[in-house]
């Protein structure tokens, strides 16, 4: 179970995960890597379009280029016509370009800046934070600070325990080596009343033990019993981010299949 601990001194776990505290920070930051892809693709999309526009600009230029020559008249008959030919389908092969071009600017880059500004919105206030992101680190905090408060007990508690379990045995070992003094000389009393008061702080140390033991096994009961009430919770704000991040990855892959079909210029060629 969340937060589970060897009474008798095993570490907690040291490997990050989900239910950790402040954990959730991670999916969190995928909200805003969410949006920062939206900036990479429609990048991406931009320069895809340059790239179509310089294309079809420089087919353009080579067909005016050469139809121009055509009309010195060197070339004529079905040479001419030929010629003529290659320099029309370059004509028509830079419209279809530049018509992806068009339709990657204004439907597909249109729509995913749209889409983006429908489902990301930034904080007036510096750092310009995003409200979504912002709003799931609020309830992953407000489900987790329950269980985080019990947690913190159960440190305590353990540190305690362990504090007064290493007092004790170091009373232990002085009380007995007290013991096994062989002192007859006339300090003899003196040592006896020393050796009485070691006795008297073990015995407190011992009931010290029991009190810290007690206290960190109820910390461990309560973070047992506040664990399923946790979990519960986190999962449910878990849930909305996955909802969040599908419904990105589901627009994404729409987006990629016309983005792929834009691309296909032999269906554009006429």
């Amino acid at each position: 179970m969340v937060g589970s601990v060897d009474l008798e001194g095993t570490e907690l776990s040291t490997v990050p995960s989900f239910w950790e505290c402040r954990e959730y920070q991670r999916t969190v930051r995928r909200v805003e890597t969410s949006n920062k892809l939206c900036n990479e693709l429609a990048q991406m999309i931009q320069e895809r379009a340059e790239v179509e526009r310089a294309y079809a600009a420089n087919l353009k230029r080579w067909s005016s280029k050469w139809l121009s020559f055509l009309d010195s008249g060197l070339e004529y008959g079905s040479g001419a016509s030929a010629w003529k030919g290659l320099c029309v389908e370059a004509d028509a092969v830079s419209n279809a370009h530049k018509s992806v071009q068009t339709q990657l600017i204004d439907e597909l880059l249109t729509g995913l800046k749209h889409w983006q500004k429908e489902h990301f919105h930034k904080t007036p206030l510096p750092p310009h934070a995003l409200k979504e992101a912002k709003l799931f680190e609020q309830d992953f905090e407000q489900a987790q600070k329950p269980w985080a408060k019990r947690l913190r007990k159960v440190y305590n508690g353990k540190k305690e325990y362990h504090q007064a379990c290493k007092m004790e045995r170091s009373l232990q070992v002085q009380v007995q080596n007290a013991k096994n003094d062989p002192s007859g000389t006339p300090e003899q009393q003196d040592e006896s009343n020393k050796l009485k008061k070691m006795q008297d702080k073990l015995k407190k140390a011992e009931k010290e033990v029991e009190r810290t033991r007690s206290n960190y096994t109820n910390a461990l009961n309560d973070l047992d019993a506040e664990s399923p009430r946790y979990l519960e919770e986190m999962t449910k704000v878990f849930n909305r981010t996955q909802e969040f991040e599908r419904e990105r990855l589901t627009y994404f892959k729409c987006l990629f299949m016309n983005m792929q079909q834009a691309l296909n210029v032999t269906l554009k060629v006429k």
